[in-house]
């Protein structure tokens, strides 16, 4: 049984990050969480922050809380976190471009961006033939995470 537990907000993040290492579309919803709306989704007194009973300080995202615990929120904030929910739980997206037509300039650029890292696009390498010599040149992603605007409580937090 999970429970809530609050926590200082950069050990949050930071396990929160743990725990999606090597999912690339986790991880794309953790730095969604983290960077959009100046971080504070990634509190653990919302719903999809989830506390592990067995773990003391190991945190995970509900991806269905994520998408259905957001009806007190404005529409922005609801498009956001129902595309992070949608990241964690492999759940389809309805109406995927009423939801981005929906979006401001700097959350757009913020999805766009957890798009590109959940499709792997800063892992990517293509080999280049010249001749009888090969190389490999890897590419950085695809956009890049804008910097994150953050509140006191998460300045310690590394982008």
């Amino acid at each position: 049984m999970a429970r809530r537990v609050e926590r200082q907000p950069s050990l949050l993040v930071d396990s929160l990050r743990e725990w999606a290492r090597g999912c690339y579309a986790q991880e794309a919803a953790v730095e969604l969480l983290f960077r959009a709306f100046g971080g504070r989704f990634t509190s653990s007194a919302y719903p999809w922050v989830i506390s592990d009973d067995e773990e003391d300080g190991w945190f995970w995202l509900d991806g269905e809380q994520l998408a259905t615990a957001t009806g007190c929120l404005s529409g922005g904030e609801q498009r956001v976190l129902a595309l992070a929910g949608a990241l964690v739980s492999g759940a389809p997206v309805p109406d995927l471009g009423g939801l981005l037509a929906g979006m401001d300039r700097t959350n757009l650029h913020l999805v766009l961006a957890a798009f590109a890292h959940a499709g792997g696009s800063h892992e990517q390498v293509e080999a280049l033939l010249n001749g009888d010599e090969l190389a490999w040149r890897r590419h950085g992603p695809l956009l890049a995470w804008p910097e994150p605007t953050m509140p006191a409580g998460l300045m310690g937090v590394q982008p």
